[in-house]
């Protein structure tokens, strides 16, 4: 495979933007990642911003900052953590690396790329002592679902195995536990706004 991962860089931020559109469809324009948040993410946290390239194509991304605190493991909405975007939130001895946006481009799902930019993420905190990830991790299967049982209900059927659902059991799968649900957490269309909060421990 050719496709390697590095570091974005300023060259990189309008195949980002461009890129944000095409993975997230359903979400509101204001909710995507722009010039002006990616340029944002470089100043205050450049080493947790990481793009997947095939020859000089962007195809997935990374984007991370550093978090402390108990109130991460608490009921917050998207916006609010990550500073509408700006990751405002980024405390440079967070014990806590906190997963503000991860995506791959549709052609190029099922060959790892994510897994890849999840070990750039575990390479990262581990170099720097932290204690783990945190992130609110979208539900996509669940608007399947949403007319026979709570999200609560759908996120213990998907921990227990008896419902797939196409982000949280990839990232159950790679070492993620649930420790609850972030309700309302982002505003996604014709998808479930609700989250599950996910904790990887180093």
């Amino acid at each position: 495979m050719s496709i390697i991962i590095t570091q974005i860089q300023p060259e990189h931020i309008p195949q980002l933007v461009e890129h944000q559109k095409i993975c997230f469809p359903t979400l509101e324009v204001e909710d995507l990642f722009g010039v002006e948040e990616f340029s944002a993410h470089l100043r205050v946290f450049p080493e947790g911003q990481h793009v997947a390239l095939d020859g000089g194509r962007v195809i997935g991304q990374s984007s991370t900052f550093r978090v402390s605190g108990a109130y991460v493991f608490t009921q917050h909405t998207f916006h609010e953590i990550v500073g509408h975007g700006y990751f405002t939130e980024h405390d440079e001895a967070g014990e806590w690396l906190y997963g503000g946006d991860m995506s791959v481009h549709p052609d190029y799902r099922g060959r790892g790329v994510s897994r890849r930019l999840y070990g750039a993420r575990w390479e990262l905190i581990r170099r720097l002592g932290m204690r783990g990830i945190v992130a609110g991790g979208m539900l996509p299967g669940y608007h399947a679902y949403g007319g026979q049982m709570d999200v609560d209900t759908y996120v213990a059927e998907v921990v227990a195995g008896r419902i797939v659902d196409p982000t949280l059991t990839s990232q159950l799968r790679i070492g993620f536990s649930v420790r609850g649900v972030l309700y309302d957490h982002i505003r996604a269309g014709e998808m479930t706004g609700h989250a599950s909060l996910l904790v990887w421990e180093a």
